[in-house]
C-alpha cells in the first residue's frame, strides 16, 4: 500500500509541471485546509470509505498530500491532484468544477494497458510533449476503483481529452510519438471528428426509434436525470404516447437500451417498468448511513430534485430509511411488489452494458427482480452494494467542488450479482452503435435459447 500512495505522489509532481493557463494561484496553507476539509467531509458523510482501503491508508494518504503542497499552485493542478483520491473510493465520490469541458472523444480514442497508450495497431510514447506511460499511470490513479474494463477505458479517455485540451479550442491536431513494428516516429495525430456525437440518439435523454417492417422497435433511456415537474411530465408523456404507439403498430420486439444511462433518479425507472407486464417479488433492502451524512444529504440539492414538492413521497423516505439511520446507523426494507398483468404483450430486451451506472443500473436489478425482460449486453458498470444518495459541496478556499455519497445500500439475494456487478441473462459485445441487425441477432439468440431450455 504505501508503494501505491509513493506513486501516486511521483505522479503528483509530474501533472504539476503542465502548462496551465488558469491564473487562480492557491496559496500552501488554502490548499492544506482544503484538503484536510476533504477527508474531513470524507470521513464525517461517506457511509463506508474503507470498503476497499483501510483508514491508515487514508491517514497516509493525506499526510502525504498535505506535504506535498509546499508551494503555490493554480487552482486547475490543485483540482487534478485531489482527483488522485478517486482511486480509493468508490465512482461516486467525485471532485470536478475546475476545468473546462471541451466535448467528449476530442483526441483519438485508445486503449490503455497498465502504462501503455494503444492507438490503433500502435503504442503511442508522446503526445504534446507528454511522456505517454506517465500519462497512462496518471490518468489510472484518478479512476475509481470499482469501475469495470470498458467503462474504465472511456473515463480515462475522457480524462486524457481533458489533460490534452489545448489551449486553442479550434486545434485539430496533436504532435507525438509512436512506436510502429518498424521502430519508433513521430507523427501528427489528428482529432477524431467521428467520435464527437453532437445529435444522436444517445445525446437526448430518450428517443425512440421504430422498425415496423421488422416488428421491432428501440426505447433509448438514456439518463435517469429527468427533474422538475414539467420535465417530468414532458418524460411521462413521451414514455406514455411510445408505448401506445407499439399497441397501434403491432410491434413484437421493444428493445430498451440503458448502454449510455448514467443515473440519476430511481423514481423515473418506474415510469416505463410501469408499462411492462411483471411478476410479483419481494424487495429486501437494507441501507446504512451516518447521522451526518443524512443530515446533509436532507439540505442537499439532490433531495430538492428528487422530491421537488411531493412531501408524501419525502416524508416516506425518511421514514423507511433517513430516521432509522440518524437512530441507529442502519434501515431495513421487506416490501412485496405485486406482478402487472396488463403491460405491454410483445417480447422485451433490455440492453445494457459497462455504461449502465448508479440509477441507470438500478433500472436492470428491478428489470431482473420482476422478470420483466430479458437483460442483454455486457455487465453493467456499478457495483454492488452501492454508495449513493450523494451530496455535493464546494472547498472552502479553491471553491472546487466535490461529491460524496451519503447512504450505502445492500440487496438480496446476493445471487442477483456476480462479484458485485449485474450480469445480462443473455452475453452479447456492445458496439457504439446497436443497429436492427444486431436486434434481430438477439432475437434469434433468445428464441435458441427458449428452445434448448425447453
Amino acid at each position: 500500500m504505501k508503494n501505491l500512495i509513493t506513486g501516486i505522489l511521483i505522479l503528483f509532481f509530474f501533472i504539476g509541471c503542465a502548462d496551465r493557463s488558469d491564473k487562480d494561484w492557491l496559496s500552501p496553507g488554502d490548499m492544506k485546509e482544503d484538503i484536510r476539509y476533504f477527508f474531513h467531509m470524507i470521513r464525517d458523510i461517506h457511509p463506508d470509505p474503507y470498503q476497499r482501503y483501510d483508514s491508515m491508508t487514508f491517514v497516509t494518504l493525506e499526510k502525504k498530500m498535505i506535504e506535498s503542497c509546499s508551494v503555490p499552485m493554480a487552482r486547475e493542478d490543485f483540482g487534478w491532484r485531489l482527483m488522485k483520491v478517486r482511486k480509493f473510493l468508490d465512482g461516486h465520490v467525485a471532485v470536478f468544477g475546475f476545468f473546462s469541458d471541451l466535448g467528449r472523444y476530442r483526441f483519438p480514442a485508445v486503449e490503455f494497458r497498465g502504462d501503455q497508450m494503444l492507438l490503433e495497431n500502435d503504442t503511442l510514447l508522446a503526445v504534446r510533449d507528454f511522456f505517454a506511460s506517465y500519462t497512462a499511470l496518471d490518468i489510472d490513479s484518478m479512476i475509481p476503483w470499482d469501475q469495470p474494463s470498458r467503462f474504465r477505458n472511456e473515463n480515462m479517455n475522457l480524462l486524457l481529452n481533458l489533460l490534452l485540451s489545448p489551449a486553442n479550442k479550434s486545434t485539430m491536431t496533436y504532435t507525438g510519438v509512436v512506436k510502429t513494428s518498424n521502430g519508433s516516429r513521430d507523427t501528427t495525430i489528428c482529432v477524431d471528428t467521428h467520435r464527437i456525437i453532437n445529435d444522436s440518439v444517445y445525446s437526448k435523454p430518450y428517443a425512440a426509434v421504430f422498425h415496423p417492417e421488422d416488428s421491432i422497435a428501440v426505447l433509448y433511456y438514456n439518463t435517469c436525470e429527468i427533474y422538475g415537474e414539467d420535465n417530468v411530465k414532458q418524460y411521462r408523456g413521451f414514455v406514455d404516447t411510445f408505448f401506445s404507439e407499439l399497441k397501434s403498430k403491432h410491434i413484437k420486439y421493444l428493445f430498451i437500451d440503458v448502454t449510455h444511462n448514467g443515473g440519476g433518479s430511481d423514481g423515473n425507472n418506474s415510469v416505463i417498468i410501469g408499462h411492462l407486464k411483471t411478476d410479483s417479488y419481494t424487495s429486501k433492502v437494507r441501507m446504512t448511513g451516518k447521522r451526518s451524512g443524512i443530515e446533509e444529504y436532507l439540505e442537499s440539492d439532490l433531495i430538492k430534485k428528487v422530491f421537488g414538492e411531493d412531501k408524501a413521497g419525502k416524508n416516506y423516505w425518511m421514514e423507511r430509511f433517513g430516521n432509522p439511520i440518524m437512530e441507529k446507523g442502519v434501515a431495513f426494507m421487506e416490501e412485496s411488489v405485486p406482478a402487472n398483468k396488463s403491460g405491454y404483450e410483445g417480447k422485451v430486451f433490455v440492453i445494457m452494458g459497462n455504461n449502465t451506472y448508479s440509477a441507470g443500473a438500478h433500472f436492470c436489478l428491478a428489470i431482473k427482480q420482476s422478470y420483466a425482460a430479458v437483460l442483454v449486453g455486457e455487465e453493467a458498470g456499478q457495483y454492488y452494494p452501492i454508495c449513493g444518495n450523494v451530496i455535493r459541496s464546494a472547498l472552502p478556499n479553491s471553491k472546487i467542488q466535490y461529491q460524496i455519497p451519503a447512504t450505502e445500500t445492500f440487496y438480496e439475494p446476493s445471487a442477483l450479482f456476480k462479484e458485485g456487478y449485474m450480469q445480462p441473462d443473455i452475453y452479447y459485445s456492445i458496439e457504439e452503435f446497436l443497429n436492427v441487425n444486431n436486434y434481430k441477432e438477439i432475437v434469434k439468440r433468445y428464441c435458441k435459447t427458449v428452445c434448448y431450455v425447453r
